[in-house]
């Protein structure tokens, strides 16, 4: 059976939400926001990997759970430059899913969904459909098939009116990721290493790229400020409450 390694980003200091604490220690509904990510990473993954930068010593005690391997992220380079940090002590033959610290909404079964395209294909992406996409990455597509995915400072102005949007969220074979990874350069607008250049090479070396699409933003959404912290608990405790009903 196919190892499952997650990677969880959670290096960001959050300025935005105004508090001392980093931002994957902030509460939702009684529980750090990389706490309930580590939920469902550790119910999929044989290892899970934690890339942390800022407040790290912080981080580390909050959660307390010495079966994580711990990897810092010294510099902030770009999320490719994390995910390199976490690599060297990941097998090829395994199958690297791709989480972050500040999306504490993730169902299980989606991610059951994109490991299993990954198996199939070799590289496996999380995409939504936005209203608004403004400052996500688009998903470009040619006859359906994604060949790559451009950041919102890096985009066209057609480019701009797609709404499919990539939600960073992947599962990709090891090997593979390795490789990719080692082929990243910083020739862009932010001027950082990004994961999702790594969609491109796979197009390049003939992969096709497979995905997900979930229809829920609210699962897929990021905590930036006091607000969408705050929009978030409300959905979690009205998904909480659909749930005990169901139940009856």
């Amino acid at each position: 059976m196919t190892q499952i390694h997650g990677i969880i980003l959670a290096a960001g200091k959050g300025t935005r939400m105004n508090s001392s604490k980093p931002k994957v220690l902030q509460i939702l509904s009684d529980k750090t926001l990389l706490g309930h990510v580590l939920t469902q990473a550790q119910k999929l993954c044989s290892k899970v990997h934690v890339v942390y930068g800022f407040g790290g010593d912080q981080v580390r005690q909050t959660i307390n759970d010495d079966s994580i391997n711990w990897v810092e992220q010294v510099q902030q380079l770009g999320t490719g430059h994390a995910v390199q940090q976490a690599m060297p002590s990941i097998n090829d033959d395994s199958i690297s899913l791709v989480l972050y610290g500040d999306v504490p909404l993730i169902e299980q079964s989606t991610l059951n969904d994109l490991i299993t395209q990954a198996q199939h294909s070799g590289v496996a992406l999380l995409s939504v459909v936005l209203g608004n996409p403004t400052g996500y990455g688009r998903i470009i597509r040619q006859n359906n098939q994604i060949q790559a995915i451009v950041e919102q400072k890096d985009a066209s102005d057609t480019q701009l009116e797609i709404c499919e949007v990539n939600t960073g969220i992947m599962a990709v074979d090891s090997g593979l990721l390795k490789t990719y990874l080692n082929g990243l350069d910083s020739n862009n607008a932010q001027g950082e290493l990004y994961l999702t250049d790594i969609i491109a090479m796979a197009v390049d070396d003939g992969k096709t790229i497979a995905s997900v699409i979930t229809d829920n933003e609210f699962e897929v959404a990021g905590v930036n400020d006091k607000v969408q912290l705050a929009e978030l608990e409300r959905t979690f405790q009205q998904n909480q409450a659909t749930q005990f009903m169901q139940q009856g």
